[in-house]
């Protein structure tokens, strides 16, 4: 699962409508070009924790996913999701479950690291806003932790994609924005921007 974990905070933040994003990562520089241009899915294997409501919605549509999943996944659905629920207030309710893992990756890794959830969304009628694939999958490596927008170190060092660097090749809030947008929206990615380029501190 994508770590989430609690991490110590170096800095205050800069806030952005109700959203506090760390400094660090606002003013970042990620290694690698970016994680749409060098993804190879590794953070993917571990699964990653889903809402119940994220759960449900991919369960409406098992059918659809069995049938562009492949030989390496499983097609049991009864075996997509952890069976106990962890507690956690990031998620409404203060719920989540654990997406599975088959044969050492995520249940709904295919054998190209590529997820059958975002490829068959695109092919769903889903009302505006609406995913199938769960929002911290979108996120990675940023992930929110009561209020604040943080880097997931999960993976740093391991993969360009998700390495902070300081003589990096993007900047993080170019590499990010779309993951930036799906929290903050337009308007607050745009209002990020310029806190950073006027210098404001975190």
């Amino acid at each position: 699962m994508a770590s989430r974990r609690a991490k110590k905070r170096a800095d205050v933040g800069i806030e952005i409508g109700d959203w506090t994003i760390q400094g660090l990562l606002a003013r970042a520089k990620i290694l690698g070009q970016g994680p749409a241009v060098e993804c190879d899915g590794w953070c993917c294997r571990h699964g990653v924790h889903a809402s119940l409501s994220e759960r449900d919605r991919i369960m409406e549509h098992a059918d659809r996913i069995k049938a562009v999943m492949d030989d390496t996944q499983t097609t049991d659905d009864s075996k997509w999701f952890e069976k106990q629920l962890a507690e956690d207030d990031d998620f409404p309710g203060g719920l989540c479950v654990g997406t599975d893992t088959y044969k050492n990756k995520c249940v709904f890794l295919n054998r190209d690291a590529r997820c059958v959830l975002q490829e068959l969304e695109v092919e769903l009628d889903l009302p505006e806003g609406e995913h199938l694939k769960p929002l911290y999958c979108f996120l990675f490596p940023i992930t929110t932790w009561a209020g604040r927008v943080e880097f997931d170190d999960m993976n740093d060092g391991a993969r360009p994609c998700c390495t902070l660097a300081a003589d990096g090749a993007t900047p993080a809030l170019e590499a990010l924005e779309f993951e930036f947008k799906m929290i903050l929206g337009e308007g607050g990615y745009q209002e990020l921007r310029e806190a950073v380029k006027n210098g404001v501190r975190g």
